[in-house]
């Protein structure tokens, strides 16, 4: 048997890391300096379930002094694995967190377990890439009784850019918005070719868009305006 080659980087004056392909083989040591972390789509783990998704969460574990996160759809994946199976999930103290998903069932409970474990968050960015609908009920109500730190004290800033407007994308920004206590701005930039005035969604689009424009506001200052598209 050939035994897997293994990366080991020392790195103690390091401030930003771009993360792609097998990460598994990686071992990063002495990155207290780090402050920015990207991860691409193109990132490989095994994900197999019998080791409880222990690649992504060594990875995870190098990196949770970072100020900035930019993270791709198999962190969502993994926070909520480990909420469904009660274990522990790493924590931040990231100020920034940027999420690019092709979204799919198990992203919305993920996405909210990783707000619960970034409790100094002032700034999230999710772009959607792509939307499969979901038939999980209930995700969100079971959230209510569960504090999310970062929502009560300090998230300022949401934008939300792409497949925006579909049924489970608002039912989040409608939780975000009822639990964003110090929330100033909610920044909404939709697919036009989907759901501008000649694309195959647009009236469920403006549908959505009145439905968040009435929705509960936590925050009295938090402004809201779904009506932006870009290309």
């Amino acid at each position: 048997m050939v035994s897997e080659t293994r990366m080991h980087v020392s790195c103690p004056t390091l401030l930003s890391i771009d993360m792609s392909g097998n990460v598994d083989v990686l071992d990063i040591t002495n990155v207290a300096s780090i402050a920015e972390v990207s991860s691409s789509r193109k990132l490989k783990f095994d994900l197999r379930l019998c080791n409880d998704y222990q690649g992504l969460r060594i990875v995870l574990q190098m990196i949770i002094g970072a100020k900035s996160l930019k993270l791709c759809s198999w962190f969502a994946l993994g926070y909520f694995l480990w909420q469904l199976t009660n274990l522990p999930s790493p924590s931040f103290s990231c100020k920034s967190l940027h999420l690019q998903l092709d979204f799919v069932k198990w992203h919305l409970p993920g996405i909210l377990n990783l707000l619960r474990h970034c409790p100094c968050l002032e700034n999230l960015i999710v772009k959607l890439t792509s939307y499969a609908e979901s038939t999980f009920q209930n995700i969100l109500s079971s959230m209510v009784d569960a504090p999310v730190q970062c929502l009560t004290h300090h998230l300022k800033t949401v934008e939300v850019i792409g497949l925006v407007m579909e049924k489970q994308v608002i039912q989040f920004l409608e939780y975000l918005l009822g639990h964003s206590m110090v929330l100033k701005k909610m920044k909404i930039l939709e697919k036009k070719e989907i759901y501008g005035p000649n694309g195959p969604k647009y009236d469920m689009a403006h549908e959505y868009e009145e439905r968040l424009m009435n929705a509960p506001k936590a925050s009295a200052s938090a402004e809201l305006n779904p009506s932006d598209v870009f290309p």
